[in-house]
């Protein structure tokens, strides 16, 4: 079987690609924007008309942090509808079996009934400070739902919670907030300069590793499906759902910060909650256990900062 993987140098993309390294029965293709422009329609159809795909793994997006959606949810809506409907066409046209998107819980509007189910995503518009990646990725899922209903595919629209993990961006401006967070306490610490954060620190937040959202996607590579249309929520359980004040506490722990902290209440702190549960995965995978904040935010930190001058900043 020959797998497309959109996105394929990214967060998700460079672990499932390390995870396959070890054992690997399908032949994959890692695609990042640099070989192919997804929001070219004719760039997409030449990838597509010489590519021979059974199955398309699409995680290419457009994405940036809290302040990066803010200041340009327009440029994050066109770019991702134009992906996403190139995807979707495409995977019609040359009749791909099977096509596995990854959404995210910003779909969700605010104060919907916790634990989030995969079912409310409609009910409420997007918070407004993401709202133009929320609307790309509600259109990529109807146009899932309704590509099934014309054709034999098989479509999996996975939402995941907050992804982190080795391979994130850790820019301090369009990085996601805890990538971020690992980026300026390791430079507060380095130049002994208080730890500056936007926001209270009173948002909460559920973290899914990487490595954990890549084995979940790669079981959906290779099982058996009841239904045509597949949509879960994947995410830790509500247990694990913590503040970002909290989360900072774990960093700067790890990073032995013994520096002034300050929180400054002046920035918007974005969506305060999307508490979700792990009822939806465990319905597929049943014994599915993720992996811990504490262990994977260490692994996170020590690859941080062993590949400082590396790593995506």
């Amino acid at each position: 079987m020959k797998v497309l993987v959109t996105g394929g140098t990214g967060l998700v993309g460079s672990s499932i690609k390390e995870l396959i390294s070890t054992k690997n029965e399908n032949e994959y293709v890692f695609l990042s924007s640099k070989q192919t422009d997804l929001r070219d329609s004719v760039a997409c159809e030449n990838l597509f008309s010489n590519g021979n795909f059974d199955t398309v793994i699409h995680l290419a997006s457009k994405v940036s942090g809290l302040y990066g959606n803010l200041s340009n949810n327009y440029k994050m809506l066109v770019d991702n509808i134009k992906i996403n409907t190139n995807i979707l066409e495409c995977c019609e046209k040359y009749k791909v079996k099977r096509l596995i998107n990854t959404l995210s819980t910003c779909v969700f509007g605010n104060d919907l009934k916790y634990p989030l189910t995969s079912d409310q995503m409609y009910d409420k518009k997007p918070d407004n400070s993401n709202e133009g990646y929320s609307y790309s990725k509600r259109i990529l899922d109807t146009g899932s739902k309704l590509l099934t209903k014309y054709s034999n595919i098989e479509i999996v629209s996975l939402i995941p919670t907050n992804i982190y993990g080795p391979e994130d961006n850790f820019n301090l401006h369009d990085g996601h907030v805890l990538p971020a967070l690992i980026h300026k306490c390791f430079i507060a610490k380095n130049n002994n300069k208080p730890l500056i954060i936007k926001g209270g620190g009173q948002s909460l937040r559920q973290f899914i590793y990487s490595f954990d959202l890549g084995k979940i996607i790669l079981h959906f590579v290779n099982c058996k499906l009841e239904k045509k249309f597949n949509q879960l929520i994947v995410g830790p359980p509500v247990k694990d759902e913590i503040t970002i004040k909290d989360l900072v506490n774990k960093i700067i722990k790890e990073f032995n910060f013994n520096g002034e902290v300050i929180y400054d209440s002046n920035f918007p702190e974005g969506q305060h909650k999307k508490t979700v549960d792990d009822s939806e995965i465990l319905e597929y995978i049943p014994n599915f256990k993720f992996t811990s904040l504490d262990v994977a935010l260490k692994k996170t930190i020590d690859y941080f900062i062993e590949n400082y001058e590396t790593v995506r900043k």
